[in-house]
């Protein structure tokens, strides 16, 4: 027997809910595909290990001569609510979510089924965040609460998006442009050589897939590939005045441009948008700029 679409009413709006045959008990995402019932497999959990242990060794590499080098202190809480207009939080709520997506599609790969994958992906990427923090409540930079809310927060979003549908219709995307302050001696070491850090030079998106949020009646008529981002930035971070920037462009949802005939490819799709490519965008704040590419 064929399989049938089923959609469900969010305020009237049309919502892919599952993919189900006749008969078929009901299933919780897009795309879903019954666990396997065999084991995990070690040889590849062996392998996942390896990996995360090898990233995250490198990342502490990185964080210690970048930001904790001779910055030893005391313990202590601080937050700082101005730094940077808030990019950086949402820079941890981004970061959260996209090491919730790697640590899961892993342990997908050996077996896990995927809710589970998402639950260890979210915990493994809120430990290893929560870690960062810690040793950042050793420097001078301290334990920043406001931070690790939001560590918290992206680490379980693919989580929620798993179990409440109209999540599905959102994305948060990153695009990235070098910014002045890479090569400006009064930005610490971390921001003059790391696109982590220069945050001037990140934008931050939401993107709509409208398609989804459209009425039955008229949502052919819409691309199902074609999204509406928000865009959110800072500018002159480093300077006395630092002022906010907001944008609003096209974007594209890849897992519809990118087809699901293999696991590689459908992983591919999910992993790309996690950043929005270059494409026509107006800056509407402070004042308006027009933008026929921009990233």
């Amino acid at each position: 027997m064929l399989p049938v679409q089923v959609y469900g009413q969010v305020d009237s709006l049309r919502l892919p809910l599952v993919d189900a045959a006749p008969g078929d008990p009901p299933q919780q995402s897009i795309g879903y595909r019954p666990p396997d019932t065999t084991s995990i497999n070690t040889t590849r959990l062996t392998i996942v290990g390896g990996s995360i242990v090898a990233t995250i060794g490198a990342i502490h590499v990185y964080q210690q001569n970048g930001w904790w080098k001779n910055n030893r202190v005391p313990f202590h809480f601080r937050e700082d609510l101005r730094y940077a207009l808030h990019v950086d939080k949402i820079g941890h709520f981004h970061s959260g979510s996209a090491a919730t997506f790697i640590i899961s599609k892993s342990l997908g790969w050996a077996n896990f089924s995927e809710s589970n994958a998402l639950m260890f992906g979210a915990l493994g990427s809120l430990l290893f965040e929560t870690y960062i923090e810690i040793e950042d409540g050793f420097s001078t930079w301290g334990f920043d609460r406001v931070d690790f809310a939001a560590n918290a927060a992206g680490a379980f979003f693919p989580v929620a998006k798993y179990h409440v549908p109209f999540l599905r219709t959102i994305d948060l995307k990153f695009s990235y442009r070098p910014s002045p302050n890479l090569d400006q001696p009064g930005a610490f070491q971390g921001q003059r050589h790391i696109f982590m850090d220069d945050y001037e030079g990140q934008t931050f998106w939401l993107s709509f897939k409208i398609n989804n949020l459209l009425p039955i009646s008229v949502e052919s008529l819409w691309p199902d590939f074609l999204c509406l981002a928000v865009g959110y930035g800072a500018r002159d971070i480093l300077g006395p005045n630092p002022y906010r920037v907001y944008f609003v462009g096209l974007d594209f949802d890849m897992t519809k441009i990118i087809p699901a005939e293999t696991s590689f490819l459908k992983t591919l799709g999910e992993a790309l948008n996690f950043i929005r490519l270059p494409l026509p965008a107006v800056r509407i704040s402070p004042n308006t700029v027009w933008y026929g590419i921009y990233f």
